[in-house]
């Protein structure tokens, strides 16, 4: 996604000039045939062609706010993702009672915040048909790769286990019934976020809004050179290129912000936001260890994935 406050025009031309070069031609073929050799009957009354582009600007104005409907839905729930992700880590972090005096000894806690962080770069990686069994070997090591290719849906299957892990920690009296429960609910909040950006992904807009709106525009264009050559003549292709690139960028912005998980430039910013929860979480940790006294580090993610230091009946502590 782009974040700068301007759009730079090269972003929209790849997707527009093909479009407006064809018209371009045609508006000039209208132009000389008006102008120069004097068939004055191509031109057409301009009356007509006024209807049209209210009717077109009515349908573009809906479409556009469908579309951005469905950005700023995806938005929220990454904003909340993001809350949600702190909320949870917190709750690794000081509400497990695991203490370990062995530096070659992930703490529970720890491992399961890396859980977490492979989490929000899985979601990414699956909302955009990506692979993200690298992120996990980076994160959990070789073993936990081999051990999570076997999902399909791989953000789902770290839930699970995330929970499996919480499970081991109450049976081993790390955690009580009542944390249990208030980690529980966040890890529910997880697979709603995830079920509702599967929504949006898997639910496209009705092919109406997309159909419909692109042949006004089209018709639109075509039209207009026809219905302004006999004010503008000559100026006609300069006047009629302007207003066509108008609707048409309003056409391409509105059916790419509809998608908002597609890996375009006007997508949601998934890249960024994952790499700030990430950020925020590996602090988080550090904070906690500095004052816990534990000597591990969390901040070189390649030289010790928890997957690799110690595994205790498939998964790691």
């Amino acid at each position: 996604m782009i974040v700068r406050d301007r759009l730079p025009l090269k972003r929209i031309w790849p997707r527009a000039w093909k479009r407006l070069l064809i018209l371009l031609v045609f508006d000039c073929t209208v132009a000389v045939v008006y102008s120069v050799l004097h068939h004055k009957w191509i031109s057409l009354n301009g009356l007509p062609v006024a209807p049209l582009a209210s009717a077109l600007t009515i349908f573009l104005a809906f479409r556009t706010n469908a579309a951005y409907g469905r950005w700023w839905e995806a938005r929220q729930l990454w904003g909340q993702l993001v809350n949600t992700s702190r909320a949870l880590a917190v709750q690794f972090l000081t509400m497990l009672d695991d203490e370990t005096e062995d530096p070659h000894r992930v703490p529970l806690r720890n491992t399961l915040v890396l859980h977490h962080i492979t989490f929000t770069h899985a979601l990414r990686c699956h909302l955009r048909k990506q692979t993200a069994l690298p992120e996990v070997r980076t994160l959990l090591g070789e073993r936990a790769a081999r051990e999570l290719s076997v999902y399909k849906n791989l953000p789902a299957g770290l839930v699970l286990r995330m929970g499996d892990l919480l499970r081991q920690a109450r049976n081993e009296g790390m955690l009580d019934s009542f944390r249990w429960t208030a980690i529980n609910e966040n890890l529910t909040e997880l697979t709603n976020i995830q079920g509702a950006c599967e929504r949006i992904k898997n639910t496209p807009l009705p092919r109406q809004f997309d159909y419909l709106p692109s042949l006004l525009v089209d018709a639109f264009c075509w039209l207009l050179p026809l219905a302004i050559v006999a004010d503008l003549e000559l100026m006609t292709p300069i006047a009629s290129v302007l207003i066509s690139f108008t609707f048409i960028a309003a056409d391409l912005m509105s059916r790419e912000i509809s998608n908002p998980f597609d890996n375009t430039i006007h997508d949601t910013p998934m890249t960024a936001l994952s790499r700030t929860i990430e950020l925020n979480l590996r602090e988080q940790m550090e904070v906690t260890d500095r004052r816990r006294g534990w000597s591990g580090s969390t901040r070189h993610r390649k030289s010790r994935a928890v997957s690799d230091v110690m595994p205790v009946d498939g998964f790691v502590f």
